[in-house]
């Protein structure tokens, strides 16, 4: 370099292959111009004698290599972004209540997650179960329902599993649980359904008599969840049309279910009451055979009962108009009706207490015990009744003279005053 002004040229001499063609242009070099005492030598480069088609220096690596280093930046960018994925052994757990639920979530690829933030909750992070961070453990104990019930396992958690045991499940676990995982910025989570089903009790039948026009008869259960499915099959599995459906629920959330039919006298054959879980799959039934019905005892005697009770009334009012006018001259009829008033009720009470005793359960293993009982009680009070109504008449008939003259000297007292 002479001075400051002179423009440096840059030898790429040792750098530039020689460009030869078929044309008779020579080849592209680097010129050499003879050196001067005090200067240093440079090259300039020819450009103006190279192709035009070939100033452009050329990459010295093909494009397929470059395609194969994008894809490679591809997969870094990808592994960097997104190191693991959170998945569930299971994404619908059904359990049934009072049992116990395991609900796990497993890192993909397995890695140690002690150094994470790891937990569970339900629906939203509001609603947080458990809570692992810096090798502590943070329970929601808040949470209702769920205090004293549940258990966190960090044994695997070297593996990347972590696991949330419920112990007597009641119908309010049941819902989505959320599982989640966070390294640093990276948050991934999985997400188990956890469903509760219970079956309900043994079911029960009661029948209702309603005399000639026939009798009702109802299916009750208790104990269900979610609501099951209800339905009245004759012998052939044919449904019948029920006439009422009724579900109430109790404190714990479970669902006790009722049904009824009317079936008139002249149905034969035998009726199914059934019950299905649709998520267990589980089924409860029973029947009752109609014939069984209308030829037992309690329907016949309740049926003679329904044919005495009119005679029975009528048979008291004539005695009460026969008694009225035999007596009537001498005596007030309120003090007739205060004699017959314990007789008068019980008649009205009776066939009350009749019809609320029918709807006892005929599948209840009592039912015979229960019936003999009070049928025993009825006869006992019926004949205890008609004793004393007896006795009053034959009283009132011997102390007729007696009555005549107290009931006179009442009269004459009467006018003297």
């Amino acid at each position: 370099m002479e001075g400051a002004g002179i423009k440096m040229n840059i030898c790429l001499q040792n750098h530039i292959t020689p460009y030869t063609t078929s044309s008779n242009r020579r080849p592209t070099y680097c010129q050499r111009p003879p050196a001067t005492e005090g200067s240093r030598s440079w090259c300039p480069l020819m450009v103006n004698e190279m192709p035009e088609d070939r100033r452009v220096m050329e990459p010295a690596f093909s494009s397929l290599s470059g395609y194969f280093v994008a894809i490679l930046l591809l997969q870094i960018t990808v592994l960097t972004s997104e190191q693991f994925t959170v998945s569930s052994s299971r994404s619908h757990h059904v359990v049934m209540v009072g049992s116990q639920a395991e609900l796990s979530c497993q890192l993909s690829p397995p890695q140690n997650a002690q150094l994470m933030q790891v937990g569970w909750f339900r629906d939203r992070h509001s609603q947080m179960i458990y809570l692992y961070e810096d090798g502590e453990e943070h329970s929601g104990e808040g949470i209702q329902n769920y205090m004293n019930r549940t258990v966190f396992l960090k044994d695997a958690l070297e593996e990347g599993k972590i696991t949330l045991q419920i112990y007597n499940v009641t119908v309010f676990h049941g819902g989505q649980y959320h599982c989640f995982f966070k390294d640093g910025h990276t948050y991934e989570e999985g997400i188990v359904d956890l469903r509760v089903a219970a079956v309900g009790l043994d079911v029960q039948i009661n029948v209702q008599i309603l005399g000639t026009e026939g009798f009702v008869v109802e299916c009750t259960s208790g104990g269900w969840f979610p609501q099951a499915q209800m339905a009245w099959r004759d012998s052939s599995g044919n449904v019948i049309p029920h006439s009422s459906k009724s579900y109430s629920q109790d404190g714990a959330g479970l669902l006790h279910l009722k049904m009824t039919i009317l079936l008139k006298n002249s149905t034969h054959g035998p009726v199914t009451c059934c019950f299905y879980n649709p998520v267990t799959g589980r089924e409860k039934r029973a029947g009752i055979v109609i014939s069984d019905i209308l030829f037992k005892s309690e329907y016949m005697s309740l049926m003679s009962h329904k044919i005495s009770y009119p005679w029975i009334y009528l048979s008291i009012v004539v005695a009460l108009l026969f008694l009225r006018i035999k007596v009537a001259e001498n005596i007030r009829c309120v003090h007739l009706v205060f004699q017959c008033l314990p007789f008068l009720m019980y008649i009205g009470i009776l066939p009350i207490y009749l019809q609320f005793r029918k709807r006892v359960s005929v599948s209840d293993d009592l039912f015979l015990l229960y019936s003999i009982w009070t049928d025993d009680l009825c006869i006992i009070l019926g004949i205890l009744m008609l004793f004393f109504t007896l006795l009053i008449f034959v009283l009132l008939y011997t102390l007729k003279d007696f009555v005549q003259l107290w009931t006179s000297g009442f009269s004459s007292e009467t006018e003297e005053a």
